[in-house]
C-alpha cells in the first residue's frame, strides 16, 4: 500500500512503516510527521484511512460546513472506510456560545439534518443533528463558554 502523505511538504517525517496484524495477516502502514510545532499521524490500511493531529490541517468539518467567523481550529481527525466518512474538529472562537450554535445550527438544517437532540449544562452547550433519511449520517456540536471565549467541537459521521 501506497501511504499519502499528509500535511504540508515542510514536515518532516519522525516514522513510518508497515504493521502486520498477527491475527488476520492484514498489513496496516502509518506516518509520522512534524512541522516543528505539530505532529501528525497517518494511518492507511485496505478498509480505509485515518488522519490526526494538531492544528487546522486536521481540523476538517463535514460538507457544507465552515468554520464560526474568527475562530481557530485548533486539531482534529477525518476518518474514512467503505461506510462513510467522519471526523472531529476541535476550534477556539471569541464571541457566546449561543452565537457557535445558531451558527452550526444553520449550517446543519441547511445540509438537510434534522436537530434532535438540545443540551445546556453548566456553560456547555451541545445539539446533535441527523438525517431522516439515513441514520450514519449526523453531526454532534459542543460549545463550552470560558470568559470571553468559547471552545468546542464539531463530529460528524456521514454514511456511505
Amino acid at each position: 500500500l501506497l501511504l499519502a502523505a499528509c500535511g504540508s511538504k515542510s514536515d518532516t517525517e519522525i516514522a513510518s512503516g508497515t504493521v502486520t496484524d498477527p491475527d488476520t495477516g492484514e498489513k496496516t502502514d502509518y506516518k509520522v510527521t512534524t512541522d516543528g510545532d505539530q505532529g501528525n499521524i497517518s494511518i492507511k490500511t485496505e478498509d480505509g484511512e485515518m488522519q490526526f493531529g494538531s492544528g487546522a490541517a486536521n481540523a476538517r468539518l463535514p460538507d457544507g460546513f465552515t468554520p464560526y467567523p474568527g475562530s481557530k481550529m485548533t486539531g482534529g481527525f477525518t476518518a474514512s472506510g467503505k461506510d462513510g466518512r467522519g471526523g472531529m474538529a476541535s476550534f477556539e472562537a471569541p464571541g457566546k456560545a449561543e452565537d457557535v450554535i445558531a451558527h452550526f445550527r444553520k449550517q446543519a438544517e441547511a445540509a438537510g439534518l434534522t436537530v434532535k437532540t438540545e443540551v445546556k449544562a453548566g456553560e456547555t452547550l451541545m445539539i446533535g443533528a441527523e438525517r431522516p433519511d439515513d441514520s450514519k449520517s449526523g453531526v454532534q456540536i459542543t460549545a463550552t463558554q470560558d470568559g470571553d471565549k468559547v471552545t468546542g467541537s464539531v463530529s460528524y459521521g456521514m454514511g456511505g
